[in-house]
């Protein structure tokens, strides 16, 4: 493909008038769920620098064609940021021109909106409440009680007073620091502030006796900059001055301030006559080849983008065509994004805490098996209308459906005890699993079926979904099997066996097929689990959280071992803490061990070949001690212990620690048994006097019993018996 952009330069009074300071928009920007993230004061800094001379920085743009049906995604700059939380005053400049080409930013957003909201018109600017104002003007958090939630709608203001006396000391316009002659103010008392606000609030209302002819619109100065090449300074003068007079300034004023005004409108004239250089990506023509690499290139140039602090993602783009497609009237007026963000609230209270973004993803691949024939969709049908437009209209009209799955996928993984992020990380999995359950739940929908056909249909199908996830969930973790190609598979064949649903009308039958080809995915993923657990190997004390799953569906598997593992092992009643990999046998412990060998037969712990030199005297086989060492970090040697009784960093023995936790107070004894169900001896318990050989054997004991088991897990010939 040739090169699909060119370099070009605008001034920023061009620029700004395509963003819509004047007319309609020709300058938009992408609606991808990216917020607007400055804040009041960095505004400032912007303004303050490009009346300096400083750099603003390269835009990238897109132009975008009459016809193209990403036309779709865009909207136009805000002229007021709200931020309140308390309804969406958000407000976009102006409509967008219908059946003209338009350039769309695609880097740089942050700072034209910046500068849209600095040079717009009266009433632009960011809606705050007033104790976000009060923060952002004193640099600290108020403390206390949160009232009211009163607002102020700030407009950005010169203060004639501060301009003119920085002015009188240097003379140069472009020399003052205008972070203090700046100011947002509320330039309209009846529309910029809550109805019941209390007081005058924290930022100055511009109408105010006291203030009169002391606030100026920053952008009534940016008009009054006139866009001539030559312009006498003394005519400047005369600008100022009757700009002065129609603000009532008194004629102590008018002196006072006419001169800087006139430096500043010089400045600001000067700020207008900026060029920006900006990268134009130009809208497709044949000469680019295949419009699909051409699209390609676009999708790969979005997602490469930081935008907001964050790098766009496809699932952005997906969002987007939500927006844009959903119907309202058949999810009780909630658009895309609250629909959404509502879902996203509540797998949160289900321990699934994912991020919108995920949310839309996952909801991609349940629409493409059930909507779309199990094809993910691909970087050429992002930039097609009539390729993604259809997801919109189905995931709003089946809306329901699509929670009811969601929900009880991550409620039955939640009363399993199994925590995304802890226990498996991969969204793909539960993704593949919303969409079998919404399969069958879009079956049930298409049935005349009454209440108690319908009552046993959930039931089924939550009792085969609580047979199997543990092992899905877990195993397609261990199999390493999660990807974009991977997942492309799993959604096709699970497409081929809910289409075949249609032609089934029994219950047991449908619950069946889905099992059927759950399990069969699950056999599928065995080899490679198996492989993961016999090749399981923490480098690194560091790296033991590595067991963290592994222990805790081995302590599971067994009814006795079970009871030893859930008692809680603290020193005093109170609160549990989180539990985590630690040592049977404490790595400072085991280090001091191998520290004495090596002070006793220093020869034998200098040669690393495993030869023993000639003159040592010595009553056993040598032992390499370097290699010992890491063998502490095996997983024969750990388990899972409540946080605070950690005792990794400690050289005493664990049964020192046992003896202080209230079951085994009374006998020593005690100790043996809880210790038996999990493979503990008494000798690595009490280590103090056994030696490193021997706890060298009862590791790799520890660890082959605790594979077996494991392994077992996933071939599914042993379960979980502490849930039923």
């Amino acid at each position: 493909m040739s090169k699909i952009y060119k370099d070009d330069k605008k001034t920023l009074n061009e620029l700004l008038d395509m963003a819509g300071l004047i007319d309609d928009a020709t300058l938009l920007i992408p609606d991808l769920q990216r917020p607007y993230i400055w804040t009041p004061p960095q505004v400032v800094l912007l303004v303050d620098s490009l009346i300096r001379g400083w750099p603003f920085g390269t835009l990238l743009t897109w132009k975008v064609g009459a016809k193209d049906p990403v036309r779709s995604l865009a909207r136009s700059f805000w002229r007021v940021v709200d931020r309140t939380g308390t309804q969406d005053h958000d407000k976009e400049v102006t409509d967008i021109k219908h059946d003209v080409p338009f350039d769309m930013v695609l880097d740089g957003q942050q700072r034209v909106q910046s500068l849209m909201l600095a040079f717009g018109n009266d009433g632009w600017g960011f809606r705050l409440l007033d104790s976000q104002w009060g923060e952002i003007l004193t640099n600290k958090k108020k403390r206390g009680r949160v009232g009211k939630p009163h607002w102020s709608l700030g407009s950005l203001c010169v203060d004639l007073t501060a301009l003119a006396k920085q002015y009188q000391s240097k003379q140069l316009a472009a020399s003052l620091d205008y972070t203090k002659i700046l100011q947002w103010v509320v330039t309209e008392e009846a529309t910029g502030r809550s109805n019941d606000s209390r007081g005058d609030g924290p930022l100055p209302c511009a109408q105010k006796p006291e203030n009169k002819g002391t606030y100026v619109r920053l952008s009534q100065i940016w008009k009054k900059a006139p866009a001539l090449v030559n312009i006498d300074p003394y005519a400047i003068e005369e600008i100022a001055r009757k700009f002065l007079a129609d603000k009532e300034c008194t004629p102590e004023q008018l002196e006072a301030f006419a001169r800087p005004l006139a430096a500043l409108i010089l400045a600001i004239l000067d700020v207008k006559k900026t060029e920006i250089t900006y990268l134009e990506l130009s809208k497709y023509v044949k000469e680019y080849g295949a419009q699909e690499d051409y699209n390609e290139a676009i999708v790969n140039i979005f997602t490469r983008l930081n935008t907001a602090g964050r790098t766009l993602t496809r699932e952005d783009i997906i969002f987007a065509w939500l927006k844009v497609g959903w119907k309202t009237e058949l999810t009780s007026d909630k658009n895309a994004r609250a629909c959404i963000e509502e879902l996203t609230s509540e797998l949160a209270k289900l321990t699934f805490a994912i991020s919108p973004e995920d949310i839309v993803s996952a909801i991609s691949a349940v629409w493409s098996t059930a909507f779309n024939d199990g094809n993910l969709m691909n970087n050429n049908d992002l930039m097609k209308g009539e390729a993604i437009r259809p997801m919109a209209s189905d995931v709003s009209n089946h809306w329901n459906l699509v929670v009811e799955a969601a929900t009880l996928v991550c409620e039955k993984a939640l009363k399993r005890e199994l925590s995304y992020g802890k226990h498996y990380s991969s969204i793909n999995s539960v993704a593949y699993l919303w969409a079998w359950c919404f399969g069958a739940l879009r079956w049930r929908n298409r049935r005349s079926l009454d209440v108690t056909q319908k009552d046993s249909f959930k039931k089924s199908l939550k009792k085969s979904l609580n047979q199997r996830i543990d092992r899905w969930l877990i195993c397609s973790q261990w199999a390493g099997v999660w990807g974009t190609d991977s997942m492309k598979g799993y959604v096709s064949k699970l497409a081929t066996v809910v289409k075949s649903l249609d032609k089934e009308s029994e219950i047991d039958k449908v619950v069946a097929l889905l099992a059927d080809h759950l399990e069969e995915n699950i056999r599928d993923l065995e080899g490679k689990a198996v492989e993961y657990i016999e090749k399981l190997v923490a480098q690194d004390r560091s790296h033991v959280t590595i067991y963290y799953t592994p222990l805790w569906i081995w302590c599971r598997l067994d009814a006795n071992r079970w009871e030893s593992a859930k008692i809680l092992l603290r020193y005093a009643p109170g609160a549990t803490t989180p539990l985590e990999v630690d040592h049977v046998v404490a790595w400072a412990r085991w280090n001091e061990k191998i520290d004495v060998m090596r002070k006793a037969t220093p020869a034998i712990a200098q040669n690393t070949t495993g030869e023993v030199p000639p003159n040592a005297a010595v009553t056993e086989t040598p032992i390499d001690l370097d290699a010992i060492l890491p063998e502490v970090n095996t997983l024969g040697n750990c388990m899972l212990l409540e946080k605070k009784f950690n005792g990794s960093k400690s050289k005493k023995p664990m049964n020192e620690f046992l003896e202080r936790v209230h079951e085994f107070r009374k006998e020593t004894h005690e100790i043996e048994l809880w210790a038996k169900p999990l493979e503990l001896t008494m000798p690595q318990v009490e280590s103090s006097a056994t030696s490193v050989a021997t706890l060298q054997q009862l590791f790799e004991a520890r660890t082959k019993l605790v594979q077996e088991e494991l392994v077992e897990f996933v071939k599914g010939t042993k379960h979980r018996i502490d849930l039923k």
